[in-house]
């Protein structure tokens, strides 16, 4: 859920990007927490071993056409140059389709390589690696970040699992106007982690630890910074290491600058500080860092999707901790959010948004169904994202029973 606490067209950097998949924006949440736990099936412990690769049987003549009729109507309800939609459902059939322009300005056609920025989805990566570090006993999701970071306030009182949910309370720096005004005036600019919290720490908190929900970009940061801080490594040879290498994801990358790995979709976004419609392609991600700056491929979040839902990484203990859900208004049993992963009727995944791009990737546990949605525009309509928005038009076709809200 990408979308920021309040909608602002032009001002939505890195918008609340999550499952549940926000169809119409999240407001303020009331105090108390409560959870329910899910139980999915996982894995009998901490597996390294990569996914069986799916089968690819196409769907019947009459459901691919109805899907490709549900992409048509989206791409011209929302006028995106291009998406890349996979299906993967083995008891049913499968679709995997590139419809339209990966470079709008040539007019070159998607390709099933190409790889997008995946904005919020780094999110999953970023608490897996912290989910296999407790695995491993080398951190708590109850210490507090204070063990680990000096410099958050009331720090003593906000654990790791409070970051990971989106409990802590902590301001969202995405929604300061000045910080955005800032990056959308100096695309280039190399912004270091400290920097990034330092924007949302200067603003008093939502709500007292616990006490609240609110998605929040400081806390996934933070939370990246408390992974190289365990490891004493860069956070990007800690997810090559822990998820890239073991899933054998060799299209999904930790980018060093703002160079976008060969072949690849452009983005077109109207986030800029005129409001116009410009290329958001070379823009440096290192503002999003681990809450969104990782780049991937189709098939690649095929995989890592049904990997994280099912906890293919981690003990049966770990993952139960992650579908732990959060249900303190909106959230309800039916769509919420646990560690760093929502649900939404029945589906477990995690949306994201980069300016230029917005991705869905999601698992139906019931089914083994995948689905995988990737656009190269994040431009709103009626305050409704494209790739949610396609998401649940697939959904409606192959899953009827299971639509996100």
């Amino acid at each position: 859920m990408l979308r920021l606490l309040v909608y602002r067209p032009r001002r939505r950097p890195l918008r609340r990007g999550a499952a549940p998949l926000l169809v119409a924006p999240l407001l303020a949440l009331g105090v108390g927490a409560a959870a329910v736990v899910v139980t999915v099936a996982a894995s009998a412990g901490c597996s390294s071993g990569g996914t069986v690769p799916l089968p690819e049987t196409p769907f019947p003549d009459a459901t691919r056409a109805a899907l490709d009729a549900a992409v048509a109507k989206t791409m011209a309800d929302f006028g995106f140059p291009g998406a890349a939609v996979g299906i993967w459902m083995p008891s049913k059939g499968n679709y995997v389709a590139m419809h339209g322009a990966a470079d709008p300005a040539t007019g070159r056609a998607l390709q099933r390589g190409d790889h997008f920025r995946i904005g919020s989805i780094t999110k999953t990566f970023t608490i897996t690696a912290l989910l296999r570090l407790a695995d491993e006993k080398k951190l708590s999701l109850n210490d507090p970040v204070s063990k680990y970071l000096d410099f958050v306030p009331n720090g003593q009182n906000i654990t790791l699992r409070m970051m990971a949910n989106m409990t802590s309370g902590l301001f969202n720096y995405s929604e300061d106007d000045p910080w955005v005004d800032t990056i959308f005036g100096d695309t280039q600019r190399v912004w270091t982690p400290r920097e990034l919290v330092d924007v949302g720490l200067k603003h008093d908190p939502y709500f007292d630890p616990g006490q609240g929900w609110h998605y929040s970009n400081t806390n996934t940061v933070l939370l990246g910074m408390v992974i190289e801080k365990v490891t004493g490594k860069p956070v990007g040879e800690v997810f090559a290491e822990k998820l890239f290498r073991p899933l054998g994801l060799k299209n999904t990358n930790w980018p060093a600058s703002s160079a976008i790995p060969a072949p690849f979709a452009r983005g077109v976004t109207e986030q800029t500080l005129d409001g116009k419609r410009a290329d958001a392609t070379e823009r440096n991600p290192s503002w999003a860092y681990t809450a969104g700056q990782i780049i991937s491929t189709l098939d690649d979040l095929k995989v890592w999707v049904r990997s994280y839902a099912t906890g293919s990484l981690l003990s049966r203990e770990m993952q139960a901790e992650r579908l732990t859900w959060v249900t303190l208004p909106p959230n309800t049993p039916q769509r919420a959010y646990g560690l760093g992963i929502g649900t939404d009727n029945g589906w477990l995944g995690h949306t994201g948004e980069l300016p230029g791009y917005n991705t869905a990737a999601f698992f139906l546990p019931e089914q083994d169904a995948v689905i995988v949605v990737m656009v190269n525009s994040d431009i709103p309509k009626d305050k409704l994202n494209p790739a949610p928005a396609l998401f649940k038009a697939l959904a409606e076709v192959v899953t009827p029973g299971n639509v996100p809200h």
